[in-house]
């Protein structure tokens, strides 16, 4: 479930995808996916339930993903529990059964290894390495506690390594291995003809006859866009602005200048020493005063938060935590911090995670642009701080106004703004604010037009509205005969001409099956071009894919015969005649070669055998489902 995170994401869209993963927990409720529960199971496997809050994670968990990908464009129907329920239980299902045999096998996924994997996890770093306070904050933004993450990561990596210890344990036959070599390295020799369909559909006739029915049996493809003009209003928060006295302007930027010296961010290091487990609370105390101790007798700090620390994430910086404007750490830590001054070390702190020795390593004071580089951007601020609740006010007399009037000349001209009409639109263009998706689905929303209404007040942005009113429609309708008719005898040709090239494709299969050479066919017919590919290999970049594809395809030619087949490339039809078929030699190969062929076998060998082994586990697995 978390292999994606580690591999594919970073940054902003890695913080969104774990958003997207932690919904659920914040919906449900951080214990749901494995608090017990009362009712009946939907599933058992092995006689291990799958409850149906798990099942209910699994379902929200699939219809943000699904939401992600394809956002406001996405079909209803697939957000559907009818739809999602069963895929999604499968997939409980399948992890349980995985899980259960990772535990048969003794696959274990040790503390070390663990904390390695979420200290690589880029989504968690801070100038480039693992960040202890990003690492919480990441997930308890969205109500995940790292425990809970930590058991997930643990669950995945059992996986990984099961699919691991049996895809390692697959292996090549000696037979297999000869026959990976024989065929991977086998080259071919085969002549291909090809039929060049343009030029056979310049010999192609059409008749009237022939446009007047293509005409009428795909009229839609000749069909004119729709289009529509709209009546519409706009608000913006631009429209109640009102000039700013200089003197407001020059407070604000004090106010700014005073804000800028309370976010001074401090960097801070940290020995932790944790309560819990085996240590009891005097155990924790005495391992935090001896490393307290060494620090007062001159030892390095970075060098005891590697032997004493518990903060897995920060012990192998020397206790780096990054930077913090006071608000990234508990209260205590944070009151410790701003006490110190750089360098110096604190006294022992006590949070919820435990015993900590603090150390302040540099202070770091935000720029302040001076008040003219300012006064531009306070000005708006200001201005759209005093805007915002006349134009919310505004906006909501407009919904009361557009919502029982007949047009929209009426509100416009009892709130005063400017009735504006648009050019013609049609469904994918507009400019401005008729660019935007939920204005333009409302002009052409055929309710709004058939009944004369107004739409809702659109919320364009959060300091833009606009309302639109149809007020003319012109529907798609069949464009004439003469001005599409050099298109549909362009088509006709087109297709009339590859109908031609497949049937002489066929007769020139039969003559090269008679004994026919390819050369002599391709000299005595127009528009057929003759090449020869010898001992071409699999990958020969020298000739293109699907003819390639098609020769490989072949079986072996008899001998003093050859096979022959057609296929398309780049719209023109080909034939092929085999003649010839080398395996590739183990003896004659190079060494770089013989491995990359092995590899290959080995990787398809691999997926074979564990596809078969995951079959045998479904297969063997007690299931039921309730």
């Amino acid at each position: 479930m978390l292999q994606n995170i580690r591999d594919n994401i970073q940054g902003v869209a890695a913080k969104i995808i774990i958003g997207l993963m932690i919904v659920p927990f914040a919906l449900y409720g951080i214990d749901f996916l494995f608090s017990g529960s009362s009712d009946a199971p939907v599933a058992v496997v092995n006689g291990e339930k799958v409850s149906e809050a798990e099942l209910n994670q699994a379902l929200a968990l699939q219809k943000r993903q699904l939401l992600s990908m394809m956002g406001d464009n996405i079909d209803p129907g697939l957000l559907d529990d009818a739809v999602l329920r069963k895929p999604a239980l499968d997939s409980l299902v399948r992890q349980k059964v995985m899980l259960q045999a990772a535990d048969d096998a003794g696959v274990a996924v040790p503390d070390a290894v663990l904390n390695a994997n979420i200290v690589q996890m880029t989504q968690f770093h801070e100038n480039g390495r693992f960040s202890q306070e990003r690492f919480r904050q990441v997930l308890a933004a969205q109500g995940f506690t790292p425990s809970l993450f930590r058991q997930l990561m643990r669950s995945d990596l059992l996986i990984e390594h099961l699919n691991r210890g049996v895809v390692g344990s697959a292996f090549l036959t000696d037979f297999q291995r000869e026959q990976a070599i024989r065929l991977g390295d086998q080259k071919r020799s085969f002549h291909y003809l090809t039929l060049d369909s343009s030029g056979f559909a310049e010999q192609a006739e059409v008749s009237d006859a022939d446009i007047e029915a293509y005409y009428q049996n795909n009229a839609a493809r000749f069909k004119t866009t729709e289009s529509v003009r709209v009546a519409y209003l706009e608000l913006t928060i631009a429209d109640f602005f009102k000039p700013v006295a200089d003197e407001d302007l020059r407070a604000a930027y004090a106010a700014e200048v005073q804000a800028a010296k309370a976010r001074t961010e401090r960097h801070a290091a940290h020995i932790l020493v944790e309560l819990g487990g085996d240590r009891d609370r005097e155990e924790a105390r005495s391992r935090i005063e001896e490393a307290k101790a060494k620090i007062e007798q001159g030892a390095d700090f970075a060098e005891l938060a590697k032997v004493y620390s518990d903060d897995f994430g920060s012990a192998e910086q020397g206790g780096d935590l990054g930077y913090s404007a006071g608000n990234t750490f508990p209260e205590a830590f944070e009151n410790a911090l701003a006490s110190l001054e750089v360098g110096e070390t604190s006294d022992v702190v006590e949070t919820d995670a435990g015993f900590h020795l603090v150390k302040l390593l540099d202070l770091r004071a935000p720029d302040v642009a001076s008040f003219e580089d300012r006064r531009e951007a306070i000005e708006r601020e200001l201005q759209e701080r005093a805007a915002k609740p006349r134009l919310i006010a505004e906006v909501e007399a407009l919904r009361d106004l557009v919502f029982n009037s007949d047009g929209l000349k009426g509100p416009a001209e009892t709130l005063g703004l400017e009735l504006k009409q648009s050019d013609w639109l049609r469904p994918n263009e507009g400019s401005g604010v008729l660019a935007n998706p939920k204005v333009r689905a409302a002009a052409f929303n055929a309710e709004l037009r058939e009944q004369g209404y107004n739409s809702e007040v659109i919320e364009v942005s959060p300091t833009q509205f606009v309302v639109v009113n149809p007020i003319e429609y012109k529907a798609p309708e069949l464009k004439p005969l003469a001005t599409v008719r050099d298109q549909i005898v362009k088509q006709l040709k087109i297709e009339k001409g590859r109908a031609i090239a497949k049937s002489a494709a066929e007769e020139i299969a039969a003559a090269l099956k008679a004994g026919e050479s390819a050369e002599d066919i391709a000299k005595a017919r127009e528009g057929v071009e003759w090449q020869v590919a010898v001992r071409a290999w699999r990958q020969d970049p020298a000739v293109a894919e699907p003819i390639r594809s098609a020769a490989f395809s072949l079986q072996r030619p008899e001998e003093g015969a050859s096979r022959i087949t057609t296929t398309s490339h780049a719209g023109n039809t080909v034939v092929i005649q085999l003649t010839n078929v080398y395996d590739g030699d183990k003896s004659l190969i190079g060494d770089k070669r013989r491995k990359e062929l092995l590899a290959s076998a080995e990787r398809i060998q691999a997926s074979q055998g564990f596809n078969a082994y995951f079959g045998e586990l479904m297969q063997s697995a007690k299931i039921k489902y309730n």
